[in-house]
């Protein structure tokens, strides 16, 4: 299972979002509408259903769910629950059920417990509709990616998940998906398209197959981490005047001359290794 450290986005890029989540959820709330009595509930059965840990034991029925002392927040006005955190616990488990009467949730971070079994359909914005941020990175799930999920902030980097990528994301707005260290398979190039909000994209370490050369970079992305697949094709000619924060294209089935330009030329011969017949800085020069 990969550490917290290990997460293939870079801290000063992949954090941001994240630590507001947990700071947030961390905070006890002090004024505003008291936590609403369904939404208490629907907490409760999720610690049930998680095995009472003790990381959770100041879930309790007596205190009002708001000013629980970790991984919730509550909108002020509304005492809906907002946010829910479960991050680092160990906690071995199915992803609860009663996660989908928590309706007004916009976010959800259960990264790095052993969560097992499959990633359930009521994770998504059909049944949560203010669902933009899922984190499941570092459990123990399996099974296929829920056709449901098409959450704008998708991190499901390091289970074991199979199949192909839901043909529902080819019309998903993503900004952020993060795939890698599963066992996907089949075409990925539906996450592609140079209208696309997608900004970042980790597909590293599975078995995607597709040409990388007849793909449109989304014109905000600038991550791309796709090592350790079967990507053919070369690397679109567009990649040369992109601002990367990071590029890996390692370990695939390319083929031609590396796009060359400023940002390109960051990123060092491991970032483009082990393929077919890529040639050009950093790597020998084509003949």
């Amino acid at each position: 299972m990969p550490s917290q450290l290990k997460n293939p986005r870079d801290f000063a890029t992949a954090t941001p979002f994240l630590l507001a989540v947990l700071v947030l959820a961390a905070a006890a709330r002090t004024g505003g509408a008291p936590c609403d009595k369904s939404d208490m509930a629907a907490l409760l059965a999720v610690k049930s259903a998680l095995g009472n840990p003790p990381a959770l034991s100041g879930w309790n029925s007596t205190v009002d769910c708001c000013s629980w002392p970790y991984g919730i927040s509550c909108d002020a006005n509304s005492g809906r629950v907002t946010d829910l955190t479960v991050f680092g616990r160990e906690i071995s488990a199915p992803i609860p059920a009663a996660i989908a009467n928590l309706t007004a949730l916009r976010s959800i971070n259960f990264a790095y417990n052993q969560l097992h079994g499959s990633i359930p359909a009521f994770l998504g914005p059909h049944e949560l509709p203010d669902l933009t941020f899922l984190r499941l990175d570092g459990n123990r799930l399996t099974g296929p990616i829920p056709p449901t999920a098409t959450v704008f902030n998708l991190l499901l980097v390091g289970n074991q998940l199979t199949g192909e990528i839901p043909d529902t994301f080819a019309d998903a707005v993503f900004g952020d998906v993060e795939l890698s260290d599963n066992q996907l398979t089949g075409d990925a190039s539906m996450l592609f398209g140079a209208k696309k909000q997608l900004n970042a994209l980790f597909l590293s370490r599975n078995r995607f197959r597709f040409d990388l050369g007849r793909v449109e970079l989304p014109e905000a992305m600038d991550i791309l981490e796709i090592d350790g697949n079967m990507v053919y094709g070369s690397i679109p000619a567009e990649a040369a005047a992109r601002k990367w924060l990071s590029f890996n294209v390692s370990y695939n089935q390319l083929c031609g001359p590396i796009p060359q330009g400023k940002y390109t030329h960051r990123f060092g011969p491991k970032h483009f290794a082990g393929n077919k017949c890529l040639c050009g800085r950093p790597l020998a020069p084509c003949t």
